[in-house]
């Protein structure tokens, strides 16, 4: 993961600024040629949300992020926006692409920069055409009955191909999401739709779906966990996710064969030798003498503990639930307005497994002075929620074996990524190494070796 000192660090961006109906572009003069624009963003916030703003501020123009062709090393990066505004700034001036010397823009980004003018590009999807944003007001309109406030009030947070994260505020004071998404993410619809229909309290269930965009509309349902709600916020979203585990319980095949991937506990020791194996390496990789290895055989002391505890929780019978895998306070809505009710969005880590596993990720969203106390209240506030289809030992059994278990959830994902080229990815070691030395204390955790040894 980035260090807080990271966050600091700035990418610049050269902006080739798309008007709606022309293939010529906006650019800076500067006496003897024509430059695109730059502007400068955190190098670890969303690339589109901060793009878009940074446009606003530097140029104001309201903008919708097209795409970013690539870079090659060395090289400036580029990014393709789509010009809202009626009006520019006097700074800027409109030519066309190819007057744009070499210096500026690559051959390759120049290259997919036309094809977008020229509308040739739908064969990598369609968020790439100009006036898609124009279609997805219109059909919000016929949907939802009402009028947007202005674009210039349109905020985008996630832009490519085939991908889409718009949000829409109305005239009323409302407010609807538009979301797309491709592969590898393009279950996540399905999943959602099954979600919303056995729980749709819990979610903010689509009102529209698109399926040549593969979107879906939805109502806004409440603000983030992570703006500024306290520790009673967390506790009922602990509440609302067991709610809506139990929901799920006798549902997981549906599930399933909407998208939600297999991660049973069985599945988690059955591929056991490649999750230590791979731990192994990325402890191999690593540089910082800021703390030390886990070495080879501490590892594999885990690794048995891991099985041990593999087995007793499957001994336990505990029922397999829906898990969210991208436990985040983004991903959790809190509405003051709906009996303080807590929803939760973005479906594309949905696994099949046991439901514990989520509480654990849960638990990791308390922090501050009283962690340790809160953490009791959590637990008592899951345990009540489960009583009468648990009994109190299975459920303290549980709580024992799942600091060790959802670490390695996180671990496997999907799973997918064990054989494939992202393995080697040094970001992904960065976190494996963290991960294991996570994994180590919960193993010498004495509730753990209590349960172990019964």
């Amino acid at each position: 993961m980035p260090t807080q000192n990271a966050t600091l660090e700035q990418i610049e961006y050269r902006v080739v600024l798309a008007l709606p109906n022309s293939q010529e572009v906006l650019v800076r003069y500067d006496g003897a040629v024509y430059r695109l624009p730059h502007v400068t963003i955190p190098k670890w916030a969303r690339p589109s949300e901060e793009l878009q703003q940074a446009i606003k501020r530097s140029w104001n123009l309201s903008v919708i992020i097209l795409d970013f062709p690539p870079s090659p090393e060395g090289a400036p990066r580029c990014v393709v926006a789509q010009v809202h505004s009626l009006h520019h700034s006097d700074a800027l001036t409109t030519v066309e692409l190819d007057q744009l010397p070499e210096s500026e823009i690559t051959e390759q980004q120049r290259a997919m920069a036309q094809r977008i003018l020229v509308g040739q590009c739908g064969e990598r999807g369609c968020f790439l055409h100009r006036g898609w944003i124009d279609e997805a007001i219109e059909w919000l309109h016929s949907e939802a009955g009402k009028s947007i406030s202005s674009t210039e009030d349109i905020r985008q947070y996630n832009a490519s191909a085939t991908f889409a994260l718009v949000r829409f505020p109305m005239q009323d004071g409302s407010a609807y999401w538009l979301k797309a998404t491709g592969a590898p993410n393009a279950h996540e619809l399905a999943v959602t739709a099954a979600l919303s229909k056995l729980c749709p309290e819990y979610l903010s269930p689509p009102i529209a779906v698109r399926r040549d965009w593969n979107a879906w509309l939805m109502r806004e349902a409440g603000r983030p966990l992570e703006t500024d709600f306290g520790f009673l916020a967390l506790e009922q979203a602990v509440v609302s996710m067991s709610e809506l585990q139990k929901t799920t319980v006798g549902s997981t095949e549906e599930l399933r064969a909407a998208g939600a991937v297999e991660q049973r506990v069985g599945v988690l020791r059955a591929h056991f030798s490649e999750l230590f194996n791979y731990l192994e390496e990325a402890m191999a990789q690593q540089i910082s003498t800021k703390v030390p290895r886990l070495e080879r055989q501490r590892l594999s002391e885990i690794g048995l503990i891991f099985q041990d505890a593999c087995l007793r929780m499957e001994d336990l019978g505990i029922p397999d639930a829906v898990i969210h895998g991208d436990m985040n306070r983004g991903n959790i809505l809190f509405d003051l307005f709906d009996d303080f009710h807590c929803r939760f969005i973005d479906w594309s880590e949905a696994y099949i497994g046991n439901p514990f596993v989520s509480f654990q990720h849960l638990l990791l969203l308390n922090t501050g002075e009283l962690r340790e106390t809160n953490d009791l209240r959590l637990k008592q506030a899951y345990r009540r929620a489960w009583l009468g289809l648990l009994d109190p030992v299975q459920i303290d059994a549980a709580f024992a074996l799942m600091p060790l278990l959802a670490a390695a959830s996180y671990l496997y994902g999907r799973g997918d990524w064990l054989r494939s080229s992202r393995r080697n990815d040094p970001q992904r070691q960065s976190y494996a190494r963290s991960l294991a030395r996570h994994m180590d204390r919960a193993a010498q955790a004495p509730e753990l070796q209590e349960v172990l040894c019964h």
